[in-house]
């Protein structure tokens, strides 16, 4: 690994480490925002490597960790996630994205829907009238584009060259100026949401967007940043309160072998209301023949390690990859509050 690339990964586990044990923003600032469904996550990749997937992002799920990651896409792609949470609460995800050469980008779109299930209607003296079942619903499109390969001159990368004249003999040719690129990846997406509590309905609009960054020192090496739910209020009949905003920036890197692939992530979270929190991921794909291969993950989250217990931080996973198809799944403990699973499969033509 060059230089750069080990600097890169070293700042970004450092930041990570050090939002460790002060991040738990959802849950103690839970009151201060609402449509909490919309910070669930989608695919079972992510949540096998702990959701640090912001600088991974590579499938029509990168419509909602970070939508330039659209642009890599060569091909069609779907992928439909279901997560169960805590017993009780169900979340669907759907998207798929189109490369469209007439627009030199990506163009995509989403569907999450967030139930759970029935709550019954209690009078003050303790009545039982029926039930009601909240729920949640967001619809994103996206556009995504490659800008391609962005050349810097770097001065502080001066160097002297040393050029052989005879045998025995060499001489300095001047000074050069070694030159820095690399590839530049954009996305947005514009998402409406709607949530229905009982008989009160509120509806908002927001804005996802990133930026993924691979430098020319090392192919492998992605940087990103992102941010998502950047929009208006809901109002449920009392008063306004802010989406659950959040901005991101991580690192990965991957090597690969003639057996198969190790990819290492991760990313800091910062939410509008809370503290920073740590994701961090790792995943082993391993190459059994042309066209079939399976996968190993395992994460960790700081978000809930303070408030339950260090272990409902922990992640991991399990991916199957045929042709064209991946099932994934992802699991996290949550201590006394149940288990989260996700499972999701997607396809590309």
């Amino acid at each position: 690994m060059k230089t750069e690339a080990r600097f890169w990964l070293g700042a970004c586990a450092a930041a990570v480490a050090a939002a460790g044990g002060q991040a738990w923003a959802l849950t103690t600032h839970a009151a201060e925002n609402t449509s909490q469904f919309l910070a669930l996550g989608a695919g079972g990749r992510a949540l096998g490597m702990g959701e640090a997937y912001g600088p991974v992002a590579e499938g029509p799920e990168a419509i909602y960790w970070n939508p330039a990651g659209l642009a890599a896409l060569k091909r069609p792609a779907f992928i439909y996630a279901r997560s169960e949470f805590m017993r009780f609460f169900h979340h669907d995800f759907a998207a798929y994205a189109q490369p469209v050469a007439a627009l030199r980008g990506t163009l995509a779109a989403s569907f999450a829907r967030f139930s759970q299930d029935s709550l019954p209607v209690v009078t003050n003296a303790n009545e039982t009238t029926g039930s009601f079942s909240p729920h949640g619903e967001a619809v994103a499109v996206a556009y995504a584009l490659d800008l391609g390969a962005v050349g810097l001159q770097a001065p502080a990368r001066e160097y002297f060259r040393e050029v052989r004249t005879r045998r025995g003999y060499y001489r300095t040719r001047v000074r050069e100026r070694e030159s820095s690129s690399g590839r530049v990846l954009l996305g947005v997406a514009a998402k409406f949401v709607n949530e229905t509590i009982y008989t009160r309905n509120s509806a908002a609009v927001a804005m996802d967007g990133g930026v993924l960054y691979r430098p020319a020192v090392s192919e492998d090496l992605r940087l990103s940043l992102s941010f998502r739910n950047v929009g208006s209020r809901q109002n449920f009949g009392r008063e306004n309160e802010d989406l659950p905003a959040e901005a991101g920036m991580g690192a990965a890197y991957g090597r690969k072998s003639k057996q198969g692939y190790l990819l290492a992530a991760f990313e800091l979270g910062l939410p509008y209301y809370g503290n920073p929190y740590g994701k961090a991921g790792v995943e082993y794909r391993r190459y059994f023949s042309p066209g079939m291969s399976a996968a190993l993950r395992l994460g960790y989250k700081t978000l809930t390690a303070t408030d339950l217990n260090p272990i409902t931080g922990i992640t991991g996973g399990i991916g199957i990859g045929y042709k064209k198809y991946t099932l994934d799944f992802g699991f996290q403990p949550m201590a006394d509050l149940g288990e989260t699973y996700r499972m999701s499969i997607s396809a590309r033509w």
